[in-house]
């Protein structure tokens, strides 16, 4: 059993990052245009994760530490270790520069704290566009409910685009996984790890708004690196995470057709040799 989070000042928000400059300066505008001094975090840090160019802090001075560290170790596991080893608090929340926050992203924490290792928050899409209602209809950043409890549901693992983690755990189990390189996997992995140690539960009230407006390129992409993740997860834990054809929750022409070019794209990745290179996607 962990620590209680007592008040949004013990946490630490941490941001890998590459090549999304615009993605971070959005998230800091939005975060003190939503947030008071009433919730504030300790700090936020920001980890370039070799960008090109590199991420500057153009950011104006905040009521905050505000940190921008450079992490030259290829991927977001390690780039995520690497903030937390530059950290000084007991509770890290994990986002990504791609998330815009809303006012209860740190608050939404306070109110389910019940001695959980790690929280799962609420991701919900940023834009009205189909893709995006797509992500939301089909939870897509949701991790699924296990039931250990007869009648509570838990995650069955983190998704780091909103997680809350006890940093205790997080280093007990040694952190992310840096052997996975692409930004699909690792979250999982650290889930697995922590709920050996202690049990996860979610957070719905806390939010992030995740960024999907970039069209079918985007769409594509990120599936086959989900399902490259899933391989490497497969492989690690010994499961069958084989991608299989699925209806869509909500049953629209257009969700049909994303529906079976998720599957074709996951399906892609799955098939894939696990490769080393690093995407952008953070």
């Amino acid at each position: 059993m962990s620590d209680f989070l007592q008040t949004t000042a013990e946490v630490t928000i941490i941001i890998p990052v590459k090549n999304n400059q615009n993605g971070i300066n959005r998230f800091l505008t939005e975060f003190f245009k939503t947030h008071s001094t009433d919730n504030f975090p300790r700090e936020i840090i920001i980890v370039d994760n070799n960008s090109s160019p590199k991420i500057e802090p153009t950011w104006i001075e905040y009521p905050i530490p505000v940190r921008l560290l450079t992490c030259n170790k290829i991927g977001p596991a390690s780039a995520r270790n690497f903030g937390v080893q530059n950290s000084q608090s007991d509770w890290i929340l994990f986002t990504d520069s791609d998330c815009v926050p809303t006012s209860n992203l740190l608050t939404g924490y306070l109110k389910v704290q019940n001695g959980s290792v790690g929280y799962a928050g609420n991701i919900k899409a940023l834009g009205h566009d189909f893709i995006s209602k797509y992500y939301d209809q089909q939870e897509i950043l949701l991790p699924p409910k296990v039931y250990e409890r007869q009648s509570e549901p838990c995650p069955d693992y983190l998704i780091t685009a909103n997680c809350l983690v006890w940093r205790y755990a997080f280093e007990l189990v040694g952190g992310f996984n840096e052997e996975i390189k692409i930004a699909g996997g690792e979250d999982i992995d650290l889930g697995f790890k922590l709920r050996n140690v202690g049990q996860l539960a979610y957070a719905f009230d806390s939010v992030a708004k995740h960024n999907f407006n970039c069209g079918l390129r985007d769409f594509r992409e990120r599936f086959v690196r989900y399902g490259n993740g899933n391989k490497i997860i497969s492989e690690l834990y010994n499961l069958d995470l084989k991608p299989r054809i699925f209806k869509p929750n909500k049953r629209k022409p257009i969700n049909f057709i994303l529906a079976f070019l998720q599957y074709r794209w996951l399906s892609k990745g799955y098939k894939m040799e696990y490769s080393n290179r690093q995407t952008n996607a953070l």
